[in-house]
């Protein structure tokens, strides 16, 4: 038998290690490894820290202080998880399974400790009471403007948020070692913010997050330091260690506070930066060329309504002892869901100047009382680029450069939003009386066709519901007045500025007609303006605030409270007139009035029932009109019961509820299965690039000793690739095809290691699955579910991993 060369006496010689000499080495890798352990350590500290300092950040979406504690717990569980794990020296590799187990019984000791073993662990029932409140919280966050309430679904939705980017973050900071990155998510939170909130964040809470994350940089440059062993030159530093650390960490800081100072103070230097600019961006509040859009006028209502009742809006002195509604916003356009308004042009020709106001067209020469309005605006109160006004105005007095729509007489303004804005307004009080309306307004020549159109996409129920309310009324006024009628008093509607969430995927509006009937004035200006254009009256839906309340003799305060929505109707000969279809006093909008032309005759209490049937009403009489597309084929009632039938929501929730499940079966099964599919891609990608003859053979012996490991089947480096191949053919009873297989393998691994020209057949890769079948055949199946679903060889991957950084790096 040849010699064999030096250097393979006593096993194959591994690359990049060396004996150790008198035990430096050995004391000093020691020492290293315990230095790596405490410094990922610290670094889960830096990243906890980081991710908590953003906290101050969210609280201008979410109501209150309670929603901290469970946040709080949440990202502790999971850094907490890390640090146990880490200095146990548990592999990496299951780290994330940990963390998140950790946070889910956290979430679930928080949340549903009712449903779960011992108010920790979890189980279905505790799956199911989660996602439960997952819905709620999703549901409750996209119906409620910031600041949503904390209830238990909105702090489960954000702490679940928060314990991902918990779990994110390790794996950036601690696992990659790329802390810079962890600024993405960061920076993608606060952008969220600013494009929801246009009071944007405050500077203390935008310094404590950028602290934060220079913090974290910080600490991590001096833990790479101390990994390397840096030590300055002889002679250039004569500072003790610990003097030195304080030095860099001072430095860190003044780079720390510059970096922080320069960005609080660059935006009060560039214009354009120190406002909302971001969230009008968001918002889609872009000024460009002569096209003005703002923020969504519902978004601003929404906004207002949920905030603090006594917040002051505006304070205004008038003339007229029963004052009407202040007008900001008119909302001209139905998509199908959302009412919005036309795009505004700002020019010469409508510039607000010394001239009266132009009318709106279709609107007669206007008479009634003069009226005088001296508004001023809060300086605390929002920014202003749209003026509350009474209606119809005749002129504007206010200071800047304002613009006029024609079309609506909303005034704007381009040049940005002000604060303390004092105006006085000139308009008529134009008061018509009921006979004059039902005399008049039967036709719509003078108005655009626009504002009777209705998309294509509307539930069908909703014009036979409004056909079926107004049948007997003859003339537009009475149908209007009956509409509103319907709304304000026999409809059981309720108001309530939280409405409960819809079920997912369901329409607003026919779940606001025909299933909950709770809201509050968006829900029923926009109901009844669309009502009204289905039985031939063109209507709109216009925003701003009601006359608010009397504080002095002729002076009126307007609070955040009396923000509203109502429908205009358009009637020949008198113009648009607003009407109130929102319960008032205490079960409603408090400051809410019905004008005396929209009051229903008192002869309606005698006439015959013109309501609409309830959802549970019976089915009409056989000889009454049925509105086309709206009735079943049956007879039956025009909208059927809400919780009942086909129409209800619980044959969506069902649906839901059987895609959640499915979806979740998906994703557990996609879990439970990635070991497995880790595995599989590793053993692939080890065979197709394997080029060479050694490799080959290589690539074959490392998938036979993965598959051993799987299959705890012992395995030791100590043995030579015969008598490997000797013992598990004696110990599994490996014959046959299983056997050659088995040793072409071991014989082409020991020609790789010794040989200085390789023999490695082609048929390896086939070999290697050979052994593999016998193997799961010999051990049964407990042994194969076990080898799919927590594969051993996976243990190695982060010992892999760090040599090869060391072989890269070295």
């Amino acid at each position: 038998m040849a010699r064999l060369p030096d250097r393979h006496r006593g096993g194959p010689a591994r690359p990049g290690r060396s004996r150790p000499r008198g035990g430096r080495t050995r004391v000093g890798r020691c020492g290293a490894v315990r230095t790596g352990i405490w410094g990922a350590c610290f670094l889960v500290l830096a990243w906890t820290a980081t991710v908590l300092a953003t906290l101050p950040a969210l609280t201008p979406l979410i109501s209150g202080r309670q929603w901290w504690s469970a946040i709080v717990l949440t990202v502790a569980a999971v850094a907490l998880t890390g640090v146990v794990l880490r200095v146990v020296r548990l592999p990496e590799v299951i780290l994330p399974l940990a963390q998140a187990a950790a946070g889910v019984v956290t979430l679930t000791a928080l949340f549903a400790p009712e449903r779960a073993v011992g108010g920790l662990i979890p189980t279905p029932q505790t799956v199911g009471s989660l996602l439960v409140l997952i819905t709620e919280g999703r549901a409750e966050i996209d119906a409620s403007p910031a600041p949503v309430a904390a209830i238990p679904g909105v702090v489960l939705v954000v702490a679940l948020g928060m314990g991902l980017l918990a779990l994110v973050a390790d794996f950036i900071v601690v696992t990659v070692r790329a802390p810079a990155l962890v600024g993405l998510p960061l920076a993608g939170m606060l952008f969220l913010v600013l494009s929801v909130n246009d009071q944007g964040i405050g500077w203390w809470a935008f310094a404590l997050a950028a602290a934060g994350y220079l913090g974290l940089l910080t600490v991590d440059g001096w833990i790479r330091g101390a990994l390397r062993g840096i030590r300055p030159p002889p002679g250039t530093d004569s500072a003790p260690p610990l003097l030195g650390t304080l030095r860099r960490a001072a430095t860190a800081g003044g780079v720390a506070a510059v970096a922080i100072v320069l960005a609080l103070l660059t935006p009060l230097a560039v214009p354009g930066l120190a406002d909302n600019a971001l969230f009008r961006m968001a918002q889609g509040g872009v000024i460009g060329d002569d096209a003005v859009t703002t923020t969504h006028p519902l978004v601003s209502l929404r906004t207002q309504l949920a905030a603090d009742s006594q917040t002051p809006v505006l304070t205004y002195r008038t003339d007229d002892p029963a004052p009407d509604y202040l007008r900001t916003y008119v909302l001209d356009v139905f998509d199908g869901e959302n009412w919005t308004m036309s795009t505004l042009r700002a020019g010469r020709d409508n510039r607000v100047g010394d001239d009266r106001l132009p009318l709106p067209p279709g609107t007669p020469a206007l008479t009634g009382d003069p009226v005088t309005t001296e508004v001023s605006v809060a300086g605390d109160a929002r920014n202003v680029d749209f003026l509350p006004m009474p209606y119809p105005a005749l002129s504007v007095d206010v200071p800047g450069e304002w613009f006029a729509d024609p079309a609506t007489q909303m005034v704007f303004s381009t040049g940005g939003r002000t604060r303390s804005l004092g105006y006085q307004v000139e308009s008529l009080r134009s008061r018509p009386s009921a006979a004059e309306l039902a005399d008049g307004g039967r036709g719509t020549a003078g108005v655009d066709s626009q504002y009777l159109s209705v998309p294509e996409g509307v539930d069908s129920r909703v014009a036979g519901l409004a056909r079926s309310i107004v049948r007997g009324a003859d003339t537009p006024h009475e149908r209007a007045v009956v509409l509103q009628d319907w709304f304000t008093r026999e409809g059981g509607f309720t108001y309530d500025l939280r409405p409960p969430p819809m079920p997912p995927g369901a329409d607003p509006l026919s779940h606001f007609l025909f299933a909950s009937r709770v809201g509050y004035c968006e829900q029923f200006a926009g109901s009844m303006a669309l009502m009204a254009r289905q039985v031939g009256i063109p209507a709109r839906v216009a925003t701003g605030y009601t006359a608010g309340t009397e504080v002095a003799d002729g002076r009126w305060k307007v609070a955040q409270s009396d923000a509203h929505a109502w429908p205009e109707l358009y009637f020949e000969g008198q113009g648009w007139l607003r009407f109130e279809p929102t319960p008032s006093s205490g079960a409603g909008q408090g400051t809410a009035s019905v004008p005396s032309y929209a009051e229903p005759a008192q002869e309606r209490a005698t006439a015959p029932d013109t309501r609409a049937p309830r959802p549970d009403a019976d089915a009409p009489d056989e000889g009454a009109e049925q509105p086309e597309g709206d009735a079943p084929e049956d007879g039956g009632a025009a909208a059927p019961a809400p919780g009942s039938g086909a129409d209800s929501a619980g044959g969506a929730i069902d649906a839901e509820s059987l895609r959640r499940t499915l979806l979740a079966a998906a994703v557990g099964l996609l879990v439970l299965l990635t070991p497995a599919l880790t595995t599989a891609a590793i053993r692939h990608v080890r065979q197709t690039s394997a080029t060479t003859a050694s490799a080959r053979a290589r690539a074959a012996w490392l998938g036979l000793r993965d598959e051993a490991a799987d299959l705890r089947v012992p395995w030791s480096p100590a043995e030579s690739p015969r008598s490997i191949a000797r013992r598990l053919t004696a110990d599994y009873e490996l014959f046959g095809s299983a056997r050659e297989a088995l040793w072409r393998i071991a014989l082409s691994e020991e020609s790789a290691r010794y040989a200085p020209h390789p023999v490695v057949p082609l048929s390896l890769p086939a070999d290697v699955h050979t052994v593999r079948r016998a193997l799961r055949a010999r051990l049964g199946v407990l042994a194969l579910i076990r080898a799919i679903l927590l594969p051993r060889s996976l243990l190695r991957l982060p010992g892999v991993l760090r040599r090869a950084v060391r072989v890269r790096t070295g």
